[in-house]
């Protein structure tokens, strides 16, 4: 209902001012007289127009009505979103923040508004962090990288990790993408601070792991290695000969599309399309899709995580084989 008044309301102002523009506009034919036929034409004609323009002015409303109801959608679905989204201008100024990103870097939302995000990115991040808004802004490619955010400690709520230790500092992941005009960045940042101090505290346990089986080996007579046969060691996600041949090539290259994988291993593309988002839910890959030469590419890297987990297997193999 409000709607409503304040659409017609709207009418009645644009009525008036088209009232006062015919008054001060001269008039631009000479009076004549008509017949009584002809007026009654006339006014025909009129009422027919108002019908008209009755029946365009419910379709304008009606589009009002849902473009107010998806801007509205869009909105929530901004401002509520689970990942921060910002909006740089080409100096790396925020001109937009939802509510997400204002909580991770703890400032009010009104407040980022012509700050800088380079401000708050520690100093053994702002190069990565920088090189990539200029790589991203020269080609106008999809760019990302991984940083460590300076944060108010004051502000900061500090958070608990896996094993109940206090965490204060921030690591995020930016991804970076130009607008089609090339004046902005949309910027979509992902705490994975929580993901990070995992696998800081699994590399600690496996290098503890693998120091222990090395005084283990030395420990025994003639220095033979120590066997095991728990089959519960081998990592699950690896021990497949197709994850596991696609993660050894991975291993040797820094990155490889989807085609040059299936070459290389020789499976079909079903297999390894499984056996690859397998890898990428566990986080032991990861995939950059972008379109090239009007066509959609794949590339595939191993993630430090992945890296650690062949590494890991192998070892879990030695033991199996007493090597």
């Amino acid at each position: 209902m409000t709607k409503k008044r304040t659409s017609s309301a709207d009418f009645a102002l644009l009525r008036h001012q088209a009232e006062k523009h015919l008054g001060a506009t001269p008039e631009k034919h000479p009076a004549f007289s008509t017949s009584p036929a002809e007026m009654q034409r006339i006014i025909h004609e009129l009422a027919v127009y108002q019908i008209e323009l009755e029946m365009q002015q419910d379709e304008l409303l009606k589009a009002r009505a849902e473009l107010e109801e998806s801007l509205d959608c869009y909105t929530a679905l901004y401002d509520f979103a689970p990942l921060g989204y910002l909006t740089l201008d080409r100096e790396g100024t925020i001109r937009k923040a939802n509510l997400a990103g204002s909580r991770l870097l703890c400032v009010n939302r009104s407040r980022l508004k012509g700050d800088r995000l380079a401000r708050f990115i520690a100093e053994e991040s702002l190069t990565a962090f920088n090189t990539m808004l200029v790589r991203v802004l020269s080609t106008r490619e999809h760019g990302s990288c991984e940083a460590v955010l300076q944060l108010d400690e004051a502000a900061a709520d500090p958070f608990l990790s896996s094993n109940g230790a206090v965490l204060q500092s921030r690591t995020v992941r930016i991804d970076t993408v130009v607008s089609n005009d090339g004046q902005e960045c949309q910027v979509v940042l992902s705490d994975i601070s929580m993901q990070k101090q995992i696998e800081r505290e699994n590399n600690a346990l496996l290098a503890r792991l693998i120091q222990t089986r090395k005084t283990e080996s030395l420990d025994r007579p003639g220095g033979s290695a120590f066997r095991s046969f728990n089959h519960q060691l081998l990592d699950k996600v690896v021990h497949s000969r197709i994850r596991f041949a696609a993660l050894s090539y991975l291993y040797t290259v820094e990155q490889a599309s989807f085609v040059e994988i299936k070459k290389q291993i020789k499976t079909t593309d079903g297999n390894l399309s499984v056996h690859l988002r397998m890898l990428e839910s566990a986080d032991y890959i990861s995939c950059n899709r972008d379109i090239q030469a009007g066509k959609p590419q794949s590339m595939y890297r191993i993630t430090q995580k992945g890296h650690h987990a062949l590494i890991s297997y192998k070892e879990s193999l030695a033991c199996f084989l007493g090597a």
